[in-house]
């Protein structure tokens, strides 16, 4: 095969795999920035109260997304090497894992919603409003852990196999669901009552649900070999099977934990200076995903295509793959940066209502996450598609927690509370952890240590104890 020959083919095969990803992500951040718009209309402390609210699916989703992850490393070399019954079995691990979690912080929330608001609310003065608001919210959005769950698992799967457009299409219906019911739940308009941040969780819930139930249809009729998962599968796991998954698939969940952790302690810190400054941070994160998608997109397109070819044996084009990824990842962070920290101001006062000190610092932040693009994108793109490919998780969980929680972290904790630095300054010192995680991620990534061919090893395996 000639160079162009390899180059049309690569970019063929990414094309087909990101760009349903890159819509799928956008629809998610856009449900996130819808239900952000919708209550801001209610005020500071509504948009402090779902920012709170909204920390822990944001964290459920995270510790989801690394567990997931983890296993469909298994599903994407399982797909490449056509071994569909494996795929079954990875896909019952993942779905009842998950459930467990879901499961988890349901029932937090429905126990002591109130502990759990008042964590991120402990400056000397808390806002009782903001504490009541989150609680209403947080025991409505609960139960939508559970359907999120199971689509998002669906969605995994399905994404693993190179069939991602199904998945895309009931997000879509999802979202388009989700805002009609935000702009009558929230308003009490076109005959809903009102209902504030108690109508912006219902209509999570309702569309979420009705992504869960489209996404198990398509998993039950769809014609796709490696979609058609054999619930009887569960019983053939063996133990040693059921040891392979999870030794790589836990570093990659503690990973995606200690980073989703990370985030929620940043949240914690920064509700030391005020609520306001909660807000601040949620609204910045609502907007900075619009812009963080297709970086998204083009790191799981590399995991899974990394993954299939890893899975075929054909390491040296894996080799080659992941330094043409590299490349994309600092092209898209100079781009995107760019475009966001010249488009800052004109974004922010789209969300109406807001007092000016919270519009001030939004657009300060939003310049902040520009600045750091180029590398978080190329951080995203090493870790989550280079390294877990390969099955490279526990190196990967150590670049984590030695950026985050070494430097990141206690920077946060530290400048929140004993200096009167003002809140975008106080994020420059602590985005110091990325420039860390690059150094280390990118050694990593050149030296080639991260290839792994896993369905040979387990072969290999089961060969030795048959």
């Amino acid at each position: 095969m000639t160079t162009q020959e390899k180059n049309k083919h690569f970019y063929k095969t990414l094309i087909k795999i990101a760009i349903p990803i890159f819509f799928s992500q956008l629809l998610g951040s856009l449900l996130g920035i819808i239900d952000t718009f919708m209550v801001t209309e209610l005020g500071d402390d509504a948009l402090s109260a779902v920012g709170i609210g909204s920390q822990f699916l944001f964290l459920l989703s995270i510790i989801q997304f690394g567990l997931f992850s983890g296993f469909g490393i298994f599903i994407a070399q399982y797909h490449g090497s056509k071994e569909y019954d494996h795929i079954s079995k990875v896909f019952m691990i993942m779905l009842i894992t998950g459930l467990g979690f879901a499961a988890i912080f349901l029932g937090l929330a429905l126990t002591i919603p109130e502990q759990m608001i008042r964590l991120f609310n402990l400056n000397e003065t808390p806002n009782q409003n903001v504490i009541d608001l989150g609680i209403s919210y947080l025991t409505i959005i609960g139960f939508s852990f559970i359907t999120m769950t199971v689509s998002f698992s669906i969605s995994m799967l399905a994404r693993n196999v190179q069939k991602v457009l199904w998945p895309s299409i009931f997000q879509m219906t999802g979202v388009l669901l989700n805002t009609f019911l935000n702009y009558g739940f929230i308003g009490g308009r076109m005959g809903f009552p009102e209902l504030g941040v108690r109508g912006a969780a219902l209509a999570t819930l309702i569309s979420s649900s009705v992504v869960a139930i489209l996404s198990v249809i398509y998993l039950l009729i769809s014609k796709e070999p490696a979609l058609k998962i054999h619930f009887s599968a569960l019983k053939r796991v063996t133990k040693p099977f059921l040891s392979k998954i999870f030794n790589t698939a836990i570093p990659v969940l503690l990973n995606e934990g200690f980073w989703g952790l990370g985030m929620t302690m940043y949240l914690v810190a920064y509700g030391l200076i005020g609520d306001k400054a909660v807000g601040s941070i949620y609204l910045s994160n609502q907007i900075n995903s619009i812009f963080w998608v297709a970086t998204i997109a083009i790191a799981n397109a590399s995991a899974v295509m990394l993954g299939n070819k890893l899975g075929e044996g054909n390491l040296l084009t894996a080799k080659e793959w992941e330094a043409r990824f590299r490349k994309l990842g600092i092209t898209l962070g100079l781009v995107l940066g760019s475009i966001l920290f010249i488009m800052a101001p004109s974004i922010v006062p789209l969300f109406g209502n807001l007092s000016d000190a919270v519009t001030d610092t939004v657009v300060m932040i939003l310049r902040v996450y520009a600045v750091y693009a180029p590398i978080k994108f190329l951080n995203a793109i090493m870790i989550v598609g280079s390294l877990r490919s390969g099955s490279d998780t526990k190196f990967a969980l150590f670049v984590e927690i030695l950026s985050l929680w070494g430097i990141g972290v206690p920077l946060a904790f530290i400048l929140s509370s004993f200096t009167s630095l003002p809140l975008y300054m106080i994020i420059i010192f602590v985005n110091f952890e990325e420039i860390s995680k690059f150094l280390i991620a990118y050694r990593r990534t050149k030296s080639g240590k991260w290839i792994n061919n896993l369905t040979h090893d387990y072969m290999h395996v089961q060969e030795a104890s048959s």
